[in-house]
């Protein structure tokens, strides 16, 4: 009789902690600093109802299955589908939502900015000296490791690279990552984003803002997706 309790004690605990983990995978966040528009129907033909602000979290009550594509510009859209949230009316398409952790912060501008990156766990600092014309001058590299993916910049002749590498983030949230990095604060608290503006082969390309140079987002086979850029002083 004891043995039969114990039993079904464990049985209720491992059922109770699942339904616990169940829940816990269905809670997304707005990733897309714009904000994410709710539609009172599971289309983009239906009407706007609101918008829910980057890092609103919300639950799964339901999930459809859709053709229908977040259109950023012609050649390039993000994949979703439809979720309806608990206690809360209308759709919102996936593509502006994330599953993982993420931080929502403000810069030093007043920004609103996210980062998918997840914790810093190396970094490291080289410099090369480099032959040229007028004799040698040094490039400066700088890596950061993150959970998410690395990050590398170099300094060279008053110009700086910048190269992201994402190994365990979807599309969908490299481009929201990729928009609320280079992205910036206008008049009247505005967020002027980075266009998109062709798409050759693998690579998008998109127009910077501010200083930025050559933004372009690498969708490799190996999922491994690579964001760079460049400016010059």
């Amino acid at each position: 009789m004891k043995k039969t309790i114990l039993l079904i004690f464990a049985i209720l605990l491992s059922t109770s902690f699942s339904c616990q983990n169940s829940e816990k995978q269905t809670e997304l966040t707005v990733i897309n600093i714009l904000g994410a528009k709710v539609y009172e129907k599971p289309t983009y033909d239906s009407k706007t109802l609101k918008k829910l602000p980057v890092g609103e979290t919300i639950k799964i009550d339901q999930q459809i299955e859709s053709n229908e594509k977040n259109e950023i510009g012609k050649e390039f859209s993000l994949v979703g589908k439809w979720i309806k949230p608990k206690n809360n009316n209308g759709f919102i398409f996936s593509s502006d939502l994330t599953d993982k952790e993420v931080e929502i912060g403000t810069d030093e501008f007043g920004k609103v900015f996210i980062d998918l990156r997840g914790k810093l766990t190396d970094e490291k600092t080289e410099e090369e000296q480099m032959e040229t014309p007028m004799g040698k001058f040094p490039k400066y590299f700088e890596y950061k490791y993150y959970e998410s993916g690395n990050y590398t910049y170099i300094e060279w002749d008053g110009c700086f690279d910048h190269i992201y590498k994402y190994e365990k983030l979807s599309l969908n949230e490299v481009y929201h990552q990729m928009v609320s990095d280079y992205s910036i604060l206008m008049n009247r608290n505005e967020i002027s984003i980075p266009s998109f503006l062709e798409k050759d082969d693998n690579i998008l390309k998109f127009e910077g803002r501010g200083a930025t140079q050559d933004l372009t987002i690498e969708n490799n086979e190996n999922g491994l997706i690579t964001v760079s850029s460049y400016d010059c002083t």
